[in-house]
Order: C-alpha cells, then sequence, then structure tokens
C-alpha cells in the first residue's frame, strides 16, 4: 500500500507541475507580447482589455437576478405562494451581504489583484444563483441571496468593477469608465427580453439555472486568463505610457510617479468629503431602490403586459448605451458635479413617470429616463473617488464607502414591500423617494474636492 500511495502522490505532483508550468508558460507569453517591439507599436493598452472584460462581467452580473429580478415575483408567487416583501428581504440580504464584504473585497483588490479573487467569488455566486432554480421556502431565496452578496456580486459587480478599471487609468478614466458601463445596457438590451422568454418558455426554476450557469462560464475563464491588478505588475504605467525598459524593476512594492496623490484609507476617512459622497450616494441608492425593485410588478398590476415591459426594457438598455457614449464628454464640458445633477435630475423624473404608469408609452418613458440616470449616476459615482482619492488605494476606500451606500440600499426594499402590502399602493412610499433623490443630488452637487492638511498648511503658510 505504501507503494501505491507514493506513486498516486508522484502522479499528482507531475499534474501540478505541469499546471505550473502552463501558467508560467502563458505568463511568459504575455509578458513577451507586452514587451516586444511589435507590442510597443502597437495603440492597444493592456488597460482596455481590462475594461472590456469588466464590461462584459459586469453587464451580466446586473443580468444575473439583479435588474432583472423582477421579472421573477409574478411566477415565483403564483406557484410558491411568497409574500410580497419577501423579494424585498432578498434584495437586503444580497445588498447587506456585499455591504459587509465590499470592505474585505476592496483592501484584497488591492493587494492581490482581481484574477483569482474574482475567478473564485463570481464563479461561487453564479453557482449560488443557479440554485435559487431549487427554492421550496421562502428563507431558501433569502439565504441563496444573502451568499450571493457577501461574495461580491451586487448590481453589476460594483465591489469588483471601479476599483479594477481604476488602477489602470488616470487621465483616460472618464473615457475608460464610459467605455466599461457601456456593457451593462449592452447585455441587458439581450438579458431583459430573454429573462422573460425563459420564464414563458422553460419556466422560472429552469431560468435560474441558465442565468447562473452562463454567468458561469462568463466569469471564471475571462477573470482567470485575462485580468490583472495594475499596469506596473505588467511593466507598463496607467493610460499606457511608455513601459518599463528591460529589466527595471516592476515589483508589487515599487512605487511609480502617478498624475494624482493618493490617499490612504485612513486618510480618506478624516476627510469630509468621503463622508459626503457617501450620504449622498447612499440616500440616492435607498430612493433608487425603492422603485427599481417593484417596478416591473406595478406595471403588471397596472395592466401593462409583461411582453410589452420586457421590450420597453431593452429601450432602457439603448438609452443607457447613449449615456455611457456621451458620459466623457458630458464630464469634460460640466465636471462630474454637473454631470451628477443630471443623472439625478432624469431618475426623479423617471421614478414620478413610473408611480401614474398604466399605459405602455408612459413605462417605456419610465424606463428610458431610468436608463439615461442611472448610467450617469453609476458613472459618476465610480469616478468621484479615484478622482479625489487617487487610485492606489481606491479598493480600500471604495469598498468602504460603498458598503455604508449599500446599507442605506438595503433598507428600502423590505419597507417598500411591506407598506405596498399593507396599503395596496407603492405610491405611499415613492413620493418620498423621489424627494430623497432630489436632496441627494444637491448634496453630490455642492460637495468640492477635499483638500489634504498638507496643502490647506502650505496655503495658510503662503
Amino acid at each position: 500500500m505504501g507503494d501505491f500511495w507514493r506513486a498516486r502522490l508522484s502522479v499528482a505532483i507531475g499534474h501540478v507541475n505541469n499546471i505550473a508550468v502552463g501558467r508560467h508558460a502563458l505568463d511568459c507569453a504575455r509578458d513577451h507580447l507586452v514587451r516586444s517591439p511589435f507590442r510597443r507599436s502597437t495603440p492597444l493598452f493592456y488597460g482596455w482589455v481590462i475594461v472590456a472584460v469588466m464590461a462584459v462581467i459586469g453587464g451580466w452580473t446586473l443580468s444575473m437576478g439583479v435588474a432583472n429580478f423582477g421579472f421573477f415575483f409574478g411566477p415565483m408567487r403564483e406557484d410558491l405562494d411568497f409574500d410580497l416583501s419577501i423579494f424585498g428581504w432578498a434584495s437586503t440580504a444580497r445588498t447587506l451581504g456585499a455591504a459587509g464584504a465590499g470592505i474585505i473585497i476592496g483592501r484584497l483588490l488591492d493587494s492581490h489583484g482581481p484574477r483569482v479573487l474574482l475567478a473564485v467569488l463570481g464563479g461561487g455566486g453564479a453557482l449560488l444563483l443557479a440554485a435559487v432554480s431549487q427554492v421550496t421556502a421562502e428563507w431558501h431565496l433569502v439565504v441563496l441571496y444573502l451568499g450571493i452578496g457577501m461574495l461580491g456580486l451586487q448590481g453589476g459587480g460594483q465591489v469588483f468593477t471601479a476599483p479594477i478599471v481604476s488602477k489602470w487609468f488616470v487621465r483616460l478614466r472618464p473615457r475608460a469608465m464610459s467605455m466599461t458601463y457601456l456593457g451593462l445596457p449592452v447585455v441587458l438590451i439581450f438579458t431583459f427580453p430573454l429573462t422573460q422568454y425563459l420564464i414563458d418558455s422553460i419556466g422560472w426554476r429552469t431560468a435560474w439555472a441558465v442565468l447562473g450557469l452562463v454567468g458561469f462560464a462568463i466569469i471564471v475563464p475571462s477573470s482567470f486568463l485575462l485580468l490583472r491588478r495594475q499596469p506596473e505588475d505588467m511593466g507598463l504605467r496607467p493610460d499606457g505610457g511608455a513601459p518599463f525598459e528591460e529589466g527595471a524593476s516592476t515589483g508589487k512594492g515599487v512605487q511609480v510617479a502617478e498624475e494624482e496623490y493618493s490617499w490612504t484609507r485612513a486618510e480618506a476617512l478624516r476627510s469630509f468629503t468621503f463622508w459626503r459622497l457617501t450620504l449622498a450616494f447612499g440616500l440616492h441608492m435607498m430612493g433608487q431602490q425603492s422603485v427599481s425593485l417593484y417596478r416591473f410588478l406595478h406595471y403588471s398590476d397596472q395592466g401593462v403586459d409583461a411582453s410589452i415591459v420586457s421590450f420597453a426594457a431593452s429601450a432602457e438598455g439603448v438609452m443607457s448605451i447613449i449615456s455611457a457614449l456621451s458620459f466623457a464628454y458630458v464630464v469634460s464640458k460640466l465636471g462630474l458635479n454637473g454631470t451628477a445633477a443630471i443623472g439625478f435630475g432624469f431618475m426623479a423624473l423617471s421614478h414620478s413617470l413610473t408611480v401614474i404608469a398604466d399605459d405602455p408609452a408612459t413605462v417605456t418613458a419610465a424606463l428610458m429616463l431610468f436608463g439615461l440616470a442611472v448610467t450617469y449616476l453609476v458613472m459618476a459615482q465610480n469616478l468621484f473617488f479615484p478622482a479625489y482619492f487617487g487610485r492606489r488605494h481606491i479598493g480600500a476606500i471604495r469598498g468602504l464607502s460603498l458598503s455604508v451606500s449599500l446599507t442605506f440600499g438595503a433598507i428600502s426594499g423590505p419597507l417598500t414591500g411591506l407598506i405596498a402590502e399593507a396599503t395596496d399602493s407603492f405610491a405611499v412610499v415613492w413620493w418620498p423617494a423621489v424627494g430623497i433623490l432630489v436632496f441627494s443630488g444637491l448634496l453630490i452637487v455642492t460637495t468640492k474636492r477635499p483638500t489634504r492638511r498638507a496643502e490647506a498648511s502650505g496655503s495658510a503658510t503662503a
């Protein structure tokens, strides 16, 4: 038996060595392409590969029971006799799970990068989503959604997407963020009607399984094979600046000159601007999620056919594409504050139309305005923090802020469901939500770039 197990161990070690050799060869081939004369002569910066990967992953993550969650409410309530509020509690569990995980994941992204982290956590979350197909009790849905959130899959992969992209760009960050979030509406244009088609043709249970398994097939290989932590790890500079020379030290500990000062998380926490931004976007999430979670059910309750709603939701995706394509230009003209103001205005108007929507035209108008608004707000939110606090510690800074903001948003889901059940109306909650959006818009518009103590002291001395 001893010889048998020694032989098995020898075979296992051989397999491990083969895997290591293959991975080393892959890394060497990648590095050769980065540093070869051909690579230097081409305009493609590897940061745009990062952008493309995160656009696809973020778009499909948003389609994994986030933006399209409302399509499942009707059939699941009919088959399982679930209370309406349980969907709010499930959404809250997912949001709170992501809020807690964001603090840890952000720091891990800074230190280790997304390659293995997103492959493992994203793949696990996709499998948990597929497991929703097997729920038979209300608590099953809540627990599974909590697990998905704890693995960081919430709203287009917010915990991962912005910090990963922000590390690769400084000067071109608005353009990079625009291209990244272009993937979200492009994917949603197809997945909104696809979700309704799957539910109608193969049932809601199989639809959950399909969404989860496709997510696994997208996230795991693309993360492991293509994602990298930051340009310095590949001998590059942010925005596609001149690569390091052959033989130059580009280890993870090397500090590379940047065009911006990078605050530490401790410094950011002592800044009033950090908490002002966090409060503004936290209130925004509270007001937005109150409406976005239940709007599809509300439209159906008002007599609008579900298939019409699904195609109108595709129009929302088209408008989001327009927002993504125009975002960098609008930021260059109006700045981040002005761009965010436009987003808040469109969102408040969209929610107002949603309250009164009872025909296809009004539903379509509300969804199109939502598409314009949500893309501007998501991208502006994800640009404020690296623009104000730098990129080196953006995972830890953004992760903490997002955790607080998500907690705000988590409150609105079950609260809206409970009040709607008690009053038989969403308007009682949604009109105050419009007011919250207006207030948070005013708050963000008046938020200025933070000043470091050293700069403030220098100014005072001068």
